[in-house]
């Protein structure tokens, strides 16, 4: 496993149940890395123009990436558009939790190795922002299969090389399941169609993803653990994140390079 190393760039890593706000806070941090310097270059945009993940080359002169999981490109792709996709009639999904966590490990693993470690190795003046990661592998397939464990999930490779190399910070957004589902339901353009976006669902990933099964590994891996209020309008989350991250991340910047 590649770990990671004081010299390492920043991992923002934003988390939440579906509808809880995430494109808010990612523009949120990409405005509050860019106040300190910070140029992006959009992996999500490209994966979804290319059909495939950029090389290193290609990302340029950027100093930082936005992406997500899973990706817009290869297994994640396959992840969107066959294994969490919601289908008319079908009550049963066609891929249990452990199949289902085995294709994020892999798609999760391509995106590590291929970009966001050889990115940020031994480069503290740059940046990642990603929607989602491995606590929401460890979040939704437990409820998807009660017979999986945090520790049983770790042991899949694309999950434990990303607590070797974990996330400097873990953003978790804290919305109400119903605020959440009204979001969803109010949508005309951005429709996931995914098979976890039943409120019922919503109100467990709630607690679950407070619990410990979900934060302790990163916590003990060394990762921060910061917390906003998503049910707040666009404006008040947005104030919050630039704020929160002020506060947890005082030596990223123009001025800085080290962590």
């Amino acid at each position: 496993m590649i770990m990671r190393q004081q010299n390492d760039g920043l991992h923002i890593v934003i988390e939440g149940i579906d509808g809880s706000g995430k494109s808010t806070v990612s523009r949120a941090c990409e405005a509050w890395a860019e106040e300190r310097g910070a140029s992006f270059f959009n992996v999500i945009e490209f994966c979804e123009r290319e059909h495939r993940l950029p090389t290193i080359d290609e990302v340029g002169d950027a100093s930082g990436l936005l992406t997500a999981e899973p990706t817009f490109s290869w297994t994640g792709k396959a992840i969107r558009d066959e294994i969490i996709a919601k289908r008319e009639g079908e009550e049963t999904p066609r891929y249990d939790g452990w199949e289902t966590a085995h294709a994020f490990a892999v798609d999760r693993l391509v995106q590590f190795r291929r970009l966001i470690i050889p990115f940020l190795q031994n480069h503290p003046e740059r940046i990642v922002i990603q929607d989602r990661s491995l606590a929401s592998t460890l979040a939704y397939q437990p409820l998807q299969d009660n017979r999986l464990s945090t520790e049983r999930l770790l042991e899949l490779p694309g999950n434990a090389q990303t607590l070797a190399f974990y996330p400097t910070m873990l953003l978790l957004i804290r919305t109400e399941a119903a605020a959440a589902m009204a979001r969803l339901d109010a949508r005309t353009e951005k429709q996931d169609g995914v098979i976890f976006e039943e409120e019922d669902f919503q109100k467990k990933l709630v607690q679950r993803f407070l619990s410990d099964e979900v934060l302790g590994p990163f916590e003990r891996a060394g990762s921060k653990i910061g917390a906003v209020d998503g049910n707040m309008g666009i404006e008040e989350v947005s104030t919050a994140v630039r704020e929160l991250l002020s506060q947890k991340i005082t030596n990223f910047g123009i001025l800085s390079t080290n962590f």
